[in-house]
């Protein structure tokens, strides 16, 4: 069986979840040119003129790319997920910078390094993001983040730049011995920062500046339902703008440090037992489940769970991508049957959630 037959299975399926989009190309994309894909990298799609705003890229189960990528139109770039199974060579796995210099670009499903982002209205949702993503120009208003698992720094560009972004519901996981461990949210106005778990363990040299705060210089925004744990001593806040006159709205969040949080009695303190696999190192997403008396359960302004798995946007585990169809698994006989038919069975799950 060979990789077209399979690409071409997995269409079909895909066209039941996409139907809506009936109107939109799709595009495949591998680096391998042995998969005879539609496209190497992104760097070519974005060069070829069948391309247009509103297609869909699909990226292969275990395509890696590491050439810097520069997506210029408003295209949607689909990949497997991430932690699949413990084989991470089943990513979509781009190992160098991706520049987004279009409006309304979405990223999902793919595992990326550092990410730029240059215009409004881009959507980066349930991503491996091993780096950062930082806004690089001041006209990167209303971005969403969303249930992503980011071993990095997300950073704004202030009260200049950056304004209105969607902080929902992502793994934030700092953890090292470093001087580049920064803050995990820095430098955002108005912006609602809301269902996060942010997991930040820094024992480096930055620890002694300000760099030991969870939310860094975040103004005018809104900060609930988060889970913000800091694992290495006490010197600090979790969030350094936790006076009225920063003017944010911080409430009903577990935070593991309480100290200058009078105005904002409406949060839990150094609670313990939050998650059922507390730990300082958690670089998977399975560690940041709940545990079943976890203080975070029901505290939510709505009442239900702090963190990512409630909100508007629940963590869904590997980062899967929604609508989109997958191979749980695929049986091929060793020979023909009797009647010379090679009987090919495959189990596909499209992801309702």
């Amino acid at each position: 069986m060979n990789t077209k037959f399979f690409f071409a299975a997995l269409v079909c399926c895909m066209g039941l979840g996409f139907a809506s989009e009936a109107s939109a190309n799709s595009w495949r994309v591998n680096y391998d040119m042995r998969a005879n894909a539609d496209f190497q990298d992104l760097n070519a799609a974005m060069a070829d003129e069948r391309v247009v705003d509103g297609d869909i890229l699909y990226m292969d189960k275990g395509c890696t790319i590491s050439i810097e990528q520069t997506i210029t139109k408003a295209v949607t770039v689909i990949g497997p997920g991430y932690f699949i199974g413990e084989n991470d060579a089943d990513e979509a796995y781009f190992s160098n910078n991706i520049y987004l210099k279009a409006k309304g670009i979405k990223l999902t499903g793919l595992h990326t390094s550092t990410i730029y982002i240059y215009t409004s209205e881009n959507v980066i949702e349930r991503c491996r993001v091993t780096g950062n993503i930082i806004a690089q120009d001041y006209e990167t208003d209303n971005v969403a983040i969303r249930s992503n698992f980011i071993d990095g720094q997300i950073k704004g560009q202030g009260y200049n730049g950056s304004k209105g972004w969607n902080i929902l519901n992502n793994i934030l996981y700092r953890h090292g011995n470093q001087q580049n461990i920064f803050s995990p949210i820095y430098n955002f106005y108005n912006a609602l920062i809301d269902h996060n778990a942010i997991h930040f363990y820094n024992s480096g040299a930055y620890y002694n500046n300000n760099y030991g705060y969870c939310i860094h210089d975040v103004y005018n925004s809104t900060i609930t339902n988060n889970l913000i744990r800091q694992y290495y001593g006490t010197k600090y806040n979790v969030i350094n703008t936790a006076s009225l006159g920063c003017n944010n709205i911080i409430s009903h969040n577990v935070l593991s440090y309480q100290t200058a949080y009078s105005d904002y009695p409406n949060n839990k303190f150094n609670m313990t037992n939050v998650y059922a696999n507390e730990r300082e190192a958690a670089p998977r997403d399975q560690y940041y489940e709940l545990a079943d008396d976890s203080p975070a359960k029901g505290y939510a302004e709505d009442g239900g769970d702090c963190g990512p798995w409630d909100g508007a946007y629940p963590y869904v585990l590997s980062g899967y991508p929604l609508y989109v169809p997958r191979f749980e698994s695929i049986t091929v006989p060793s020979q023909p049957d009797e009647s010379g038919n090679l009987k090919i069975q495959m189990v596909i799950k499209n992801q309702n959630k």
